[in-house]
């Protein structure tokens, strides 16, 4: 949907009760209002980050009295008792205003629903707000509208018979910018959760069938990153080709997945294969390869990795391909191998909890995956390694499966 399509799919606004439904409004589809409560109110700068790593922010509005009265008796579905929680989360006190990046009309095929990605950033969020607290002082930081209907309805508690107008530009210019340039052939990924990007196949009129990453206006920090790696590292084999890119979108040859990297899933852990050796040593490499130019690479997991027949290994997502913040340390304290130190986990926000890196930087080097002990991953294979390997692999998995979940002690 184009930007004029945007426009004049709303009625101008009378006032948001005189407005149609929302679902006969394209433009409104991604809304969506997070009423953060009383209990939050000191960790607002939190939650707004937190929401905007997987959502773009519109608006952020501090509830004055009157507004708050309003929103207490006028919310639709809101519980402000404990709802189920030890300790009261407290009435409405800032409405953050938010936006998902909606598919193109009509697509429901690649893409996960709206619905599924605000209940992870509704999750995420509530984790990072409440993670530094024992379970028994934990409350319910956020209440959360269902659909962009409510989200209208939550918006009128304002008395602001002009928001609507305000809103309207900005989500039009959010369609706008996260258009697919090309034509639509589908929709890519759709077990990811594409809160930076959306990833499309898309027929070039130059290149035919290509790859278009597309990056929403609020993660253009990691579009630069991606494309300065691919700029500057495409000298590597792992490094997909770069066709072409726009402002917030990267072209890429069509690589089709044979899988000649994956030895098996693993059960228990969402998205995690274990590698075969020499698949582990040539990222091992690649980990090397970008130390010597001063950087490290966070993210380096199976579930971002391809081998095409032609073009073989390739790494898909370079969003974490960073620059080393001070003096590069000595390659044996390689963050892309041992992790990054703990007073600098920053440099890694944006990521989802990592899985299987404690002591390892990256999960491809965990033992979990590789089967191999980190320090053989730069030495040739040696007499019964084979054996040793293929035993480390199954015994992870079978651990794996009987566990079904990760050990927390092994997440980030």
């Amino acid at each position: 949907m184009t930007i004029d399509d945007a426009r004049d799919a709303v009625t101008p606004p009378q006032g948001l009760a005189a407005a149609r439904p929302a679902a006969a409004i394209p433009a409104w589809r991604g809304l969506v209002v997070f009423v953060v409560r009383e209990a939050a109110a000191h960790q607002i700068d939190e939650a707004v980050a937190g929401i905007a790593r997987g959502l773009e922010i519109l608006d952020v509005v501090e509830l004055d009295a009157a507004q708050r009265a309003a929103a207490r008796t006028g919310l639709t579905g809101a519980d402000w008792g404990p709802g189920g929680k030890p300790v009261p989360g407290g009435g409405p006190h800032t409405f953050v205003i938010a936006c998902d990046v909606a598919p193109p009309v009509g697509v429901v095929h690649g893409v996960r629903s709206m619905a599924e990605r605000i209940d992870e950033v509704r999750a995420r969020t509530t984790h990072r707000l409440l993670h530094t607290l024992p379970p028994q002082q934990h409350y319910e930081p956020l209440h959360v509208s269902t659909g962009p209907q409510q989200a209208l309805d939550f918006l009128e508690v304002l008395g602001d018979l002009d928001v609507q107008a305000r809103l309207l530009p900005r989500v039009t210019a959010l369609i706008e910018a996260c258009s697919v340039p090309f034509p639509l052939v589908r929709m890519l990924a759709p077990d990811s959760p594409g809160y930076r990007a959306r990833v499309a196949l898309v027929d070039h009129p130059v290149h035919g069938r290509s790859v278009c990453k597309i990056f929403r206006p609020g993660a253009l920090e990691f579009f630069r990153r991606e494309l300065s790696a691919r700029q500057e590292l495409a000298d590597l084999p792992e490094v997909p080709e770069l066709l072409e890119h726009g402002p917030n979108w990267l072209l890429t040859p069509f690589y089709t997945d044979v899988g000649r990297h994956l030895v098996r899933p693993l059960s228990g852990v969402k998205e995690m294969h274990q590698l075969r050796p020499d698949v582990v040593r040539q990222l091992a490499r690649f980990a090397r390869d970008l130390h010597e130019r001063g950087k490290f690479v966070l993210d380096l997991s199976p579930h971002n990795l391809m081998w095409d027949a032609h073009a073989g290994l390739k790494v898909l997502d370079l969003e974490f391909v960073l620059d080393y913040p001070g003096p590069v340390p000595p390659f044996e304290e390689c963050w892309s191998l041992h992790g990054v130190p703990s007073e600098l986990r920053r440099v890694g926000d944006g990521l989802p909890d990592l899985m299987l890196t404690k002591g390892v930087g990256n999960s491809v080097f965990h033992p979990a995956v590789s089967g191999l002990p980190p320090e053989s991953l730069f030495s040739p294979p040696r007499r019964g390694e084979t054996v040793r390997r293929t035993a480390t692999q199954l015994a992870w998995y079978a651990g794996l499966a009987v566990a079904g979940r990760v050990h927390p002690a092994m997440r980030r």
